[in-house]
């Protein structure tokens, strides 16, 4: 009864501390409470979508592309940068609080002793919404690993594991290969699955074969072609070729780097297995890529700097944002060719403490980056300032100062830049979100 009257912040308080663990991989608890409950996701159009980076921008890409063809598409990712609510999407809008608070009750009722974590309990409830809202297409973000992730309970139409790179070793495994025999858990019985990167392990071939799953392999099954112009007014353009269809002329986003084509290749890819008829034209996807953009993800906004906002956090991730930057046109010695200037480039940087500090940095540093500031994030998991300050002064880099709060942090450097001067804010979702929301209030 004392839950009658909670709203959705106490519902979620709640649920931090209804296991001890804030990590416990496994299905087993899933599984009982979700045999309790009505779970149906799409016989035809479930997307499963696993893989280390990339995973936010290929289900945000076949997202669009669905809502353009009419369906009604029902999206559940995680981390959420500001509000809870955007983990759980109809048509790409948040859910509200009172739809949110009806499945957590529902969840309760028929949980009993069942120690659900918190994205556990999260999980379920993205799957009774999406199911009560008569999605004709569900996207499901794996949220660590694949195997035994919450999510990994849902039979999929397709699954897609986007790239293997190191990250969450402490979870997944210290190598490649053991972290890709945890992705690949999440390939299903005789059901399709795609995999975003020519360089493929030998544990997802043989868990694909082992499953009987039609595995397609970037670069020997799709490919997504970049061709340069050939004569003088031609325009440099893209094509994507599939198992039975092709997509010429495509214009893609100036700003993207080797990720943000393979998500692309991968997205046609999987709409193409599932039905074909979904794949949009050329005209239609590059109305769609005009305007495409991810919150968080190379998420450029205009103040009186320039503000960069981007979630990265794994080397690899670093590496792919270290190339869209050089596409914003700095040279070395920062000098922006647009406006034949001087102008600094601080990068605002802050990570957790399983995370390759100095592996990430080693991408980030360009010869155009000026200043660093670090700072410590508010959860138990983010190294101090003080620490990746000494981290990154130990690898060489100078000019770095340490600023305890995030919110001080950004004030402070909107205080000392100037017009035009560009700020990288990185490194985490708890860094991110934050920076966002303190710039939507500026």
């Amino acid at each position: 009864m004392f839950m009658e009257n909670w709203g959705l912040s106490e519902w979620l308080h709640w649920q931090e501390a209804l296991n001890p663990k804030e990590i416990d991989l496994g299905l087993e608890r899933m599984q009982i409470v979700a045999s309790r409950l009505e779970i149906l996701p799409p016989e035809n159009l479930t997307f499963l979508i696993g893989g280390t980076n990339g995973k936010g921008t290929t289900l945000a890409l076949i997202e669009d592309m669905l809502i353009q063809k009419g369906l009604r598409v029902g999206s559940y990712t995680s981390p959420h940068l500001i509000n809870y609510n955007e983990r759980i999407c109809v048509n790409k809008k948040p859910i509200g609080d009172s739809r949110l608070i009806e499945s957590f009750r529902l969840i309760e009722s028929v949980r009993e002793e069942v120690p659900l974590t918190y994205f556990e309990f999260g999980t379920l409830a993205a799957f009774i919404t999406l199911n009560d809202l008569n999605c004709d297409a569900w996207l499901i973000e794996v949220g660590l690993g694949g195997r035994l992730d919450a999510t990994n309970i849902i039979s999929p139409s397709i699954s897609i594991i986007t790239n293997i790179a190191l990250d969450h070793q402490g979870w997944l495994g210290t190598s490649l290969e053991e972290i890709a025999k945890e992705k690949a858990g999440i390939i299903s019985v005789k059901t399709p699955c795609i995999f975003g990167d020519s360089s493929l392990p030998e544990s997802i071939e043989q868990t694909a074969l082992e499953k009987e799953s039609d595995l397609r392999v970037l670069g020997r099954d799709y490919e997504l072609r970049y061709l340069k112009q050939r004569t003088r007014g031609d325009r440099d353009c893209t094509v994507w070729h599939g198992k039975n269809a092709a997509i010429n002329a495509i214009r893609t986003p100036s700003n993207w780097a080797e990720g943000e084509y393979c998500d692309l290749a991968i997205a046609l890819m999987a709409i193409e297995i599932v039905d074909s008829q979904l794949l949009p034209t050329t005209k239609e996807l590059n109305h769609l890529l005009k305007n495409f953009s991810v919150p968080g993800r190379f998420q450029i906004i205009e103040k009186k700097q320039t503000w960069i906002l981007d979630v990265a956090h794994n080397p690899h991730a670093a590496r792919n944002l270290s190339w869209r930057l050089r596409s914003l046109g700095f040279q070395e010695n920062n000098i922006n060719p647009l406006k034949n200037s001087h102008s600094k480039f601080t990068v605002i940087l802050s990570m957790m403490q399983d995370k390759d500090v100095i592996g990430f940095v080693k991408e980030i540093d360009q010869p155009f980056v000026t200043d660093w500031i670090v700072c410590e994030m508010d959860t138990p998991r983010s190294y101090s300032a003080e620490v990746l300050q000494k981290k990154l002064i130990d690898y060489g880099i100078a000019n770095v100062t340490a600023e305890p709060e995030l919110l001080e942090a950004f004030s402070n450097i909107k205080n000392r830049t100037k017009k035009n001067d560009r700020i990288l804010v990185t490194g985490s979702f708890e860094i991110v979100g934050p920076a966002k929301k303190w710039l939507n209030s500026e």
